[in-house]
């Protein structure tokens, strides 16, 4: 079987954005698969593209193109050649500046035989600029450049595949051909229509290069999935959902169902179901097909298109008069101009296209603020890209899996005896029927969650709708459901799940190490295990024996903050003795993929579940199997250990397994914290050398008992951490030996998304945590401009998403919160602070979190903190707090944290910071409960302009060094603030009549503050004020800098990029 050829594009973009974003619509609209760039504008960090370590030359990757082949893999980075392994191609970009000398250049090709040599395949291609010319590849002369490329091509065993003679770079000074294209000769033999591309516009001095490359034969073999759908499995448009139709199709279905009588078995029930769902689905909305592939980008429209048209006429009117034989200089510069006209027209038009297609974007924000905007901000939304096991080699993806889900060695693996027959008798009767309510109540938890569909294709919406509709597939499933329960039988296509590899960033992509695996099941299952979960927790805590109190995963009511806290009060504990406590964590090897379920079944025994119930889990268990989408159809791989990541009932199985490791007889001093398989050993001593002594001790005895259970411990991934008083430390080099391996005590250690330091600082974890934040922060900044973009409501909720990434472990870390890891939190908050206001970037923290009405992190992190202690000692009496009482305990630590928050504004304002700033913080310090709990009034650009003195008036722009003097320009006073625009410039004596008579003659700050909080029609008239008075004084003040006879420091500055200038524009 034989594929379409592959499209190539090759050019150089001369470091010019706007040629860069021509390269990407030409890619689109001659559905070209792969280019090469020379001289990018940038190199994104996006999977599509690959550049080298100087940013010299990139090669590009279109996934969306019809044919394009899923591998697309970075084999080596060099500086000025970037190689990647695509479509069973070694494809080497190249460029080598003409300034460099040729002894570089010799160097230069040595490297880059290297790497051709290397190659796998020994099918390769080397494409790009290398400034040299010969007449091999059409250049009328040969330079030494030309001369050694030459030799190398003979010593390398590649040809040329550079066809004619035509010009690949064109200048009006002259042309060259410096643009090559090398194959080995049996890619050569598949190349065909090498062309440059003479009537194609590239806003750049050279011309793109096309050519296609004939596919590889493939086998015709292609592996289906069971339940139909073809190659990629049954898909179905959500988005085009029906809901009365689906309504109607399910009562059709469960009519139709009930008509067939009973199945004979589970496997036949849970197939006819699957079936009658399907229909539904088919009937409610279309299913996903492949679609042609976009011929246009984003901003592209029919006017670029004919500026296009234009330049690549014009630039062929200028290159006729220069083929003369009688040339006209004249005529010849005016039509160059004319082409220089045309390209700066169509540069001007794709930079305006491209704006206003990002406002466009922007306006999308109210109505749906977790959209695309966000997700490409957050960088969630990547362009598709194929699975990883359809991307790799077939032996990789059996080397990976094989790893990840390892075969149980031939003989069984027996557990530890964990049970005496005294107390294995069987505790109650079992219920077999699934009641309404738990069939409700695991439906209502189905759709609290968004999760891919598993292999059937049908997702937990369309599920819902069908199970909740009167007369529907509810009874249906539920009585497949009870009998599951009754027969201690779990059908089989619900044991088969979809792989998902997950990439851990810095890991190898050709180990197992490398991935985090993700197993999608089918929704009707999980439903299934819902229940079952849910019977096995109550029994668990009813009856019992309960799981250990020290294991904080999947359990209800607890969380990796209790577990932290845990370790902090035991270390307060020691300290405070003056002891210290020692910190072993342990790495169990790809714990949930090993567990044995053997394990599992001793450890149901040993807490006395019953015998229905673990004859369920133990066919849950067994004839387990993953599919996942390889290079020709879908591979399947058994599994005959372990718990699925990504089921329901996995991490509690996982929990009562590994529960015997915790209730081991451990020695004074010692505990064993725990959440799901991140385990944390600590030793408590009254010096290092005794808890050093004793956690040796305790951490090969737990080793030992993991190890009894089947699981493999990876010591040499193990950390320490020691929590000392002053002056008790561990010596230097310090560290513990288990088994042979000696695991180093650092002064810190990261546990449960948290890195604790020896003296419970977090100095580090705010090192490393800030650069994330500031990186999300900025991204969402760009989303909220001054003027446009998302309204109130969305600005404060990606402040919102911010604050919640910077308070994760508050009530662990908010005691001792340091004014130096405070001021790091202020400063990511003040990023998005003032984007919520739309001030200016020199408004100060202070005056941007009052305006903003946002309450300092350092203080949310007290409220959070108080909110936690009140409900752990509720707890602690046995008493689960409502969520009424919680939400009172949250309304009333904010009021305390709001008076601190309020007396250190008021101290700001008597001793710090400038003129500017004390006028804003003295107007709403006052007020301040009344303004953030108000329920009228949107900050614009203007209004903050006009409270926070931050804008276009003369003595911020003099303090800024755009204005010689601070004086006013409309009146000539001496000081142009913002109150003197407010209440004193004549200039806008009209207008301010109108405010007046709304707000009254007094136009003090205070005053007019404490009016608009009062009033919204106070807030709308101050509004309308600033809008008009600020409107025209932007006008006023552009005039300004577009005059040429101003001073030089007032004029509009150009030149440079963006990066190069930001420093000295205003904010």
């Amino acid at each position: 079987m034989t594929s379409s050829p592959y499209h190539i594009l090759q050019g150089n973009l001369n470091r010019s954005a706007r040629a860069q974003d021509l390269l990407i619509q030409s890619m689109a609209e001659r559905l070209t698969h792969l280019a090469v760039v020379a001289e990018p504008y940038r190199v994104p960090s996006v999977p599509d593209w690959a550049g080298d370590i100087d940013g010299l030359v990139a090669v590009v990757q279109r996934r969306s193109a019809v044919g394009a082949p899923p591998e697309f893999d970075v084999v080596q980075r060099g500086r000025g050649f970037v190689a990647v392994f695509w479509a069973g191609l070694l494809v080497v970009g190249v460029y080598f500046s003409p300034n460099r000398p040729l002894a570089e250049f010799e160097s230069f090709l040595d490297e880059l035989g290297q790497v051709v040599g290397r190659s796998r395949s020994r099918r390769a291609l080397v494409l790009g600029d290398l400034n040299a010319k010969s007449s091999a590849w059409g250049s009328p002369v040969t330079c030494p450049r030309g001369r050694e490329t030459e030799e190398w091509l003979v010593g390398s065993g590649l040809v040329v595949l550079n066809r004619g003679a035509e010009n690949t770079c064109v200048r009006r000074s002259g042309g060259s051909v410096v643009d090559v294209s090398f194959a080995t000769p049996d890619v050569a033999r598949r190349v065909c229509g090498w062309e440059v591309l003479v009537d194609v516009e590239t806003l750049s001095d050279h011309r793109y290069i096309g050519f296609r490359v004939a596919a590889a034969p493939e086998s015709s073999s292609v592996t289906t999935l069971p339940f139909g759908g073809g190659v990629e499995g049954p898909r179905w448009a959500l988005k085009r959902l029906d809901t009365e139709r689906l309504q109607e199709a399910a009562v059709v279905q469960a009519w139709r169902l009930d008509s067939l009588g009973e199945p004979a078995d589970v496997r036949e029930g849970a197939e006819r179901l699957r079936e009658a769902m399907s229909r539904v689905c088919d009937y409610a909305m279309p299913r996903v097909r492949a679609y042609a592939p976009r011929r246009q980008v984003y901003w592209w429209n029919e006017g670029i298109a004919g500026l296009r048209r234009r330049c690549a006429g014009s630039r062929r009117k200028y290159q006729h008069l220069r083929r003369r034989r009688r040339r006209d200089e004249e005529e010849e510069d005016r039509a160059y101009e004319e082409y220089r006209e045309d390209v700066r027209a169509l540069r001007v038009a794709i930079g305006e296209a491209k704006e206003a297609a990002w406002k466009e974007l922007l306006e999308t924000l109210d109505r749906d603020p977790w959209g695309r905007p966000y997700r490409l901000a957050r960088s969630t939304m990547r362009s598709w890209a194929p699975p990883a096991t359809s991307t790799l080699p077939p032996d990789i993806v059996r080397h990976v899996i094989g790893g990840l889900f390892p075969d149980a060695p031939g003989t069984p693996f027996v557990p530890p005896v964990m049970i005496t027959p005294t107390t294995g008798a069987q505790i109650g009767a079992e219920e077999e029927e699934v009641s309404p309510a738990e069939f409700g109540a695991a439906i209502e938890k189905m759709k609290a969650r968004r999760t891919a569909p598993g292999p059937d294709g049908l997702s937990n919406r369309a599920w819902a709708l069908a199970l909740q509709t009167e007369g529907g597939l509810g009874p249906v499933l539920r009585g497949l459901l009870s009998r599951c329960l009754r027969e201690g039988r779990f059908p089989e296509e619900w044991k088969t799940g979809r792989l998902v590899l997950i990439p851990k960033e810095g890991r190898p992509r050709d180990q197992p190490s490398g991935y985090r695996p993700i197993v999608v099941l089918s929704e009707a299952g999980k439903l299934l295990e819902r229940v079952v979960a849910g019977r096995l927790v109550r029994h668990l805590e009813n009856v019992g024996p309960n799981l250990a109190d020290s294991q904080y995963g999947f359990r209800r009511g607890r969380s990796t903050l209790d577990a932290v806290q845990r370790v902090r009060d035991l270390s307060d504990q020691a300290c405070s003795r003056g002891g210290v406590l020692l910190a072993v964590s342990i790495d169990i090897s790809n714990a949930f993929n090993t567990v044995p379920w053997s394990t599992i079944l001793e450890s149901l025994r040993f807490h006395r579940v019953p015998t229905g119930l673990r004859n369920l889990i133990e066919d849950y268990l067994a004839g387990r199997a993953v599919v996942f989408p390889e290079r020709r159809g879908w591979g399947h791989k058994a599994v005959s250990c372990g718990v699925p990541q990504g089921s329901v009932l996995g991490p509690l199985l996982w929990d009562v397994g590994f529960d015997w490791v915790l209730r081991g007889a451990n020695l004074r001093g010692v505990q064993v914290i725990c959440y799901a398989d991140d385990t944390l050993v600590t030793a408590r001593g009254d010096d290092y050398r005794s808890a050093s002594i004793l956690a040796a001790a305790a951490v090969a005895t737990v080793v030992a008992r993991i190890r009894k259970l089947g699981l493999e411990v990876a010591l040499h991934k193990s950390e320490a951490v020691c929590f000392h008083p002053a002056r008790k430390g561990p010596p230097p080099g310090a560290s513990i030996t288990i088994g042979g391996t000696a695991i180093a005590v650092r002064s810190q250690l990261k546990y449960l998304g948290l890195v604790l330091d020896s003296r419970w600082s977090f100095d580090r974890h705010f090192d490393v945590l800030v650069p994330k934040l500031l990186g999300a922060a900025g991204a969402l900044a760009r989303l909220l401009p001054n003027i446009g973009g998302g309204g109130k409501s969305v600005r404060r909720l990606y402040l919102g998403v911010v604050r919640s990434m910077a308070l994760y472990g508050a009530p662990v870390w908010s005691p001792t919160l340091s004014a130096r890891n405070a001021a790091l939190l202020q400063r990511v908050q003040r990023v998005l602070a003032v984007r919520v206001v739309r001030g200016y970037r020199t408004i100060s923290t202070e005056v941007a979190c009052a305006l903003a009405g946002s309450l300092p992190w350092e203080y949310e992190a007290e409220v959070l903190a108080a909110v936690y202690r009140r409900r752990a000692q509720s707890l602690g009496r046995g008493s689960v707090p409502r969520l009424s009482v919680v939400a009172r305990w949250r309304r009333a630590a904010r009021r305390v944290a709001t008076l601190k928050w309020k007396e250190r504004l008021a101290a700001e304002e008597i001793h710090r910071g400038s003129r500017t700033r004390r006028r804003t913080l003295a107007a709403l310090v006052p007020v301040l409960e009344a303004w953030i709990d108000r329920r009228h009034g949107v900050l614009d650009f203007r209004l903050t302009q006009v409270l926070s003195g931050h804008g276009c008036f003369g003595r911020y722009l003099w303090r800024v060094g755009r204005e010689p003097h601070p004086g006013c320009h409309q009146c000539g006073h001496p000081d142009d603030d913002a109150q003197h625009a407010l209440e004193a410039c004549p200039r806008w004596e009209y207008p301010r009549q109108s405010l007046v008579a709304v707000l009254g003659a007094d136009l003090s700050l205070p005053v007019v503050v404490s009016r608009m909080v009062e009033d919204e029609r106070c807030w709308r008239a101050m509004a309308d004020y600033a809008d008009l008075v600020m409107t025209l004084r932007e006008t006023e003040e552009r005039e300004r800098e577009c005059d040429p006879n101003s001073v030089a420091l007032r004029r509009k500055r150009r030149g440079g990029r963006r990066g190069r200038r930001a420093p000295a524009q205003l904010p």
